[in-house]
């Protein structure tokens, strides 16, 4: 017998077709002491399944150095995943995304200039050593040996990446899983449901899809067929590998004929240990967003095991999905042209109907605000009394058993079973019941009024039950574990924490004489890190390439700013300046916006310039108009009859308009660097020095570094400038030429804690630039825990368990928006809670840490 295939008709596990809840479940954002009981909770919601990704960079932490010890221990994650009977979908990479840092892309690679991604020698050969770590773990842990691993993604969302080559890529890497072992079917996901630029050519390796929208979508049905008949096409089944997390959102997939329904972060975490990512989250002015600690995005599961409301929703479809088994499993989607549905609002344009043996499930969705909408038929018509944003699976013409047939209700079958001679059928929905039953005893229309939390009712040998959503969702459902508690009794948020401060030491390891260069390439790929310089003049300095959190001191200054890998400029005194560069995370998506969102971007500051010489060159440049592309070469054509004019002087009625321009720059051989400003740089600016292409100028960054040409004398800059409008503007241009400031001490920054402690009581408020600790004391009776901060103008980093628990930023000014979960959450596992301190930095004006409070969370399964 075969333990996994894909086909056409579905997913074949074990002898039979089955429909997959599968649960996103990060062991790397959950405490290993709660990974059982995480799972556990999806088995009570009803979930057979778990997506899991495996990042790279959380098991090599520097090049060739490798942990699977402690909360990186994949073979313990397996098999409890295994014991608890749960199916692993496992996403190994070599790209997870995930907001997690670099996208799990080791930030060694950049430094070394591999190529990640591609077909390229360099990138498979490290990709190679990932894999002969992983692989034979996850190879073991495979359906029909040791584990649960019905089948394996090959990298993740190529289609958004700019691959030059994805089916040569993807075969290799395809041609290597199987090498280690792999047997499981192999599949790649498009993140854009762009098949061709995502892999999908690749021989041998089944298509999944990621289906987000806005959950007002009423277009979504459309789509979902569309993707649903090109997989068909292939003879293969309709996965979604991440989706939307509202079960509402989850049936209309399953209805459009999806097999595999992986809604994406379904169980919540916390990201630690400075691997938080950034991304492109933020606003259209400035788009890097940092993520939180708290990665929880209204998920069913959050990162305590605190459930909402989606609970009861979700075990009433795995209830449905239970019961109706492998007829659900191979059902085909389709439509009923008699069929006429009439709304005030708006709904789904296109009402499909699954087709089982049973007979049909009519998919129905409010995508507005709470209606009444009325279903007619060719015979008659019934209402649906809908909330917002609701989706029902009617059931149309569904035979109950051999004697009841269902011709049609505007309740949902939660679930149906056997019980000796009878059977009996749980229905829910909101308002007036309405069902039309037929069969051996004749046509019964059953209309009653939702009076009591149930309603019971018979029918020849079937019996059923109806009543709420919320209220079927919390009873007992077969084969599922009953809940020990409903949602709203899970928080207790009366609990006290007793606060002690300290002072702060920062203290500087493994230090280094060495040049000025990117943490990377120093050896240090997360944390912090500390450039001390001593300067010889005072005067205006140029700072290169800066990210991410930077804390400027000098003398008795103290500034701390997030800055986006660009250049900044400041004003020193001579004598000691120390920068100290915190990595929020590398990008986990690659955006060519700003250069900390490009992947690959490396963190700390690349170059220290003292300015000597500013040159306003605005003016006085050769013009043209511009006809070619941009080019990797330019030659100017100068001729006597160019104009001269300056760099935004030239007006005409066009769009777009393409100019170039060109002079000639003198290059001191006193200098060493040399940089190119553009003011505004609201249009594209290309950059030549001597025909050749130096640089893209970027909006956010205007600088162009023309260091290689520094000292060089007479040099051609030529600048190509793509404008919609005349009126955009380059603005002011500015050579900036000066010394580099070449040898640092560079360290790794760790805060200490000092020995002496006092209670304090809040608010606690910091002087400009200081750095202090606390220490909680609190009582939990190791239960899952969360703290709420609440202040402003501080970040603050909370140690607990021997993790770095989560890190907090509660200023605005000078920092770009923190996303993808509360901001101001951090939770901590019940087991670290023993000692728990927390780094407190003043980074504004202002610094005052206002509130904290503590709650604590129970476990909503019975043990």
């Amino acid at each position: 017998m075969e333990a996994i295939r894909l086909d056409q008709n579905g997913i074949y596990i074990n002898g039979k077709y089955q429909t997959l809840l599968a649960s996103s479940l990060f062991y790397f954002r959950i405490p290993r002491e709660r990974w059982n009981d995480r799972m556990k909770l999806l088995k009570t919601a009803g979930y057979q399944a778990i997506d899991v990704y495996f990042p790279w960079n959380y098991h090599e932490t520097a090049p060739d150095v490798w942990d699977f010890e402690g909360n990186k221990d994949v073979e313990s994650f397996l098999k409890l995943a295994a014991e608890n009977e749960l199916f692993v979908i496992a996403r190994p990479g070599p790209y997870i995304c995930s907001e997690w840092d670099g996208g799990a892309i080791p930030a060694w690679l950049s430094e070394k200039k591999v190529a990640v991604r591609q077909d390229d020698p360099g990138f498979l050969s490290e990709m190679r050593n990932w894999y002969a770590h992983i692989l034979p773990v996850l190879s073991k842990y495979q359906i029909g040996q040791q584990g649960t691993i019905i089948c394996m993604q090959i990298e993740n969302e190529l289609d958004f990446y700019r691959c030059t080559s994805p089916v040569s890529y993807m075969e290799k890497l395809k041609k290597m899983a199987e090498e280690f072992g792999m047997t499981v079917p192999l599949f790649y996901c498009c993140g854009q449901n762009d098949l061709l630029r995502g892999g999908g050519l690749t021989p041998d390796l089944y298509t999944a899809y990621n289906v987000y929208s806005d959950g007002k979508n009423p277009d979504l049905e459309e789509r979902a067929i569309h993707l649903y008949h090109a997989v068909q096409e292939r003879s293969m089944p309709f996965l979604v590998t991440e989706t939307n997390r509202e079960h509402s959102y989850l049936k209309r997939l399953l209805a459009c004929g999806a097999k595999l329904l992986s809604p994406y972060n379904q169980t919540a975490g916390s990201t630690m240990d400075f691997y938080n990512g950034i991304t492109n989250w933020g606003t259209e002015e400035n788009p890097v967003a940092l993520m939180a600690s708290d990665y929880d995005f209204r998920s069913m599961i959050g990162s305590a095991g605190e459930c909402n409301e989606q609970i009861y929703q979700a075990r009433l479809l795995a209830g449905l999905i239970r019961s109706l088994g492998e007829s659900l499993a191979t059902a085909k989607p389709g439509f009923h042209s008699e069929l006429s549905v009439q709304s005030e609002g708006q709904i789904n344009r296109k009402v499909p109907f699954l087709k089982l043996k049973e007979g049909e499930l009519m998919e129905l969705s409010n995508l507005e605000r709470k209606q009444v909408i009325t279903v007619h038929t060719e015979k008659d018509s019934f209402v649906v009394d809908m909330k917002p944003l609701e989706t029902r699976l009617l059931p149309w013409n569904f035979h109950i058993g051999r004697e009841c047939v269902i011709r049609h209700s505007n309740y949902e079958i939660g679930w149906i079973s056997q019980q000796k001679d009878r059977t009996k059928v749980c229905l829910y929905g909101e308002g007036l019941l309405d069902c039309l039953l037929d069969g051996a005893e004749g046509s019964s229309r059953i209309q009653k009024e939702m009076e009591e939390e149930e309603i019971v009712f018979s029918y020849g040998a079937v019996d059923f039950v109806a009543g709420s959503r919320e209220h079927m969702g919390a009873a007992r459902i077969p084969g599922l574990p009953d809940l020990a508690c409903l949602p709203e009794e899970q928080k207790d948020d009366g609990k006290e924490v007793t606060l002690y401060v300290g002072e702060a030491q920062l203290t500087k390891e493994n230090s280094i004489k060495a040049e000025i260069a990117p943490m990377e390439s120093l050896g240090q790929y997360r944390g912090i890190g500390c450039y001390d310089v001593t300067l010889a003049a005072d005067g205006e300095y140029l700072i290169a390439g800066a990210a991410d959190l930077l804390t400027i001191r000098n003398q008795k200054s103290c500034e701390t700013l997030y800055s986006n890998g660009n250049c900044l400029r400041r004003f020193f005194k001579k004598g000691e300046v120390q920068l100290q560069t915190e990595i929020w995370g590398h990008s986990n998506f690659d955006d060519i916006r700003c250069k900390s969102l490009q992947m690959g971007s490396l963190k700390g500051i690349s170059k220290l310039m003292r300015i000597t010489r500013r040159e306003d060159i605005s003016e006085s440049w050769l013009f043209d108009l511009d006809e070619g592309a941009f080019s990797e070469t330019c030659f100017f054509r100068h001729s006597p009859y160019n104009t001269i004019m300056g760099i935004d002087g030239y007006n005409r009625a066009a769009s777009p308009l393409k100019t170039i321009y060109s002079r000639f720059v003198v290059s001191d051989k006193d200098e060493d660097a040399l940089f190119l400003h553009f003011e505004k740089a609201d249009c594209l600016i290309a950059v030549y020095v001597n025909n050749s292409l130096v640089s893209m100028v970027q909006k956010d960054d205007p600088y162009v570094d023309l260091s290689a040409f520094a000292g060089s004398g007479r040099i051609e800059l030529t600048v190509r400038i793509l404008r919609r409008y005349y009126t955009d503007l380059a603005g002011r241009v500015t050579l900036l030429g000066g010394k580099t400031i070449k040898e640092c001490t560079y360290s790794e920054l760790l805060p200490q804690a000092a020995k002496a402690f006092r209670n304090v009581e809040l608010p606690l408020r910091l002087q400009k630039g200081e750095n202090r600790f606390l220490k909680l004391q609190m009582q939990t009776d190791k239960k899952e825990v969360k703290l709420f901060f609440k202040g402003k103008d501080l970040k603050l980093t909370v140690y607990a368990g021997g993790h770095v628990a989560g890190r907090i930023l509660l200023q605005e000014e000078n920092m770009p928006v923190v996303a993808g979960g509360n901001r101001d959450v951090v939770y901590l596992c019940g087991e670290w809670c023993g000692d728990v301190t927390i780094w407190c930095q003043a980074t504004g004006e202002r610094p005052v840490l206002e509130d904290l409070r503590m709650a604590e969370y129970s476990s909503l399964q019975k043990n």
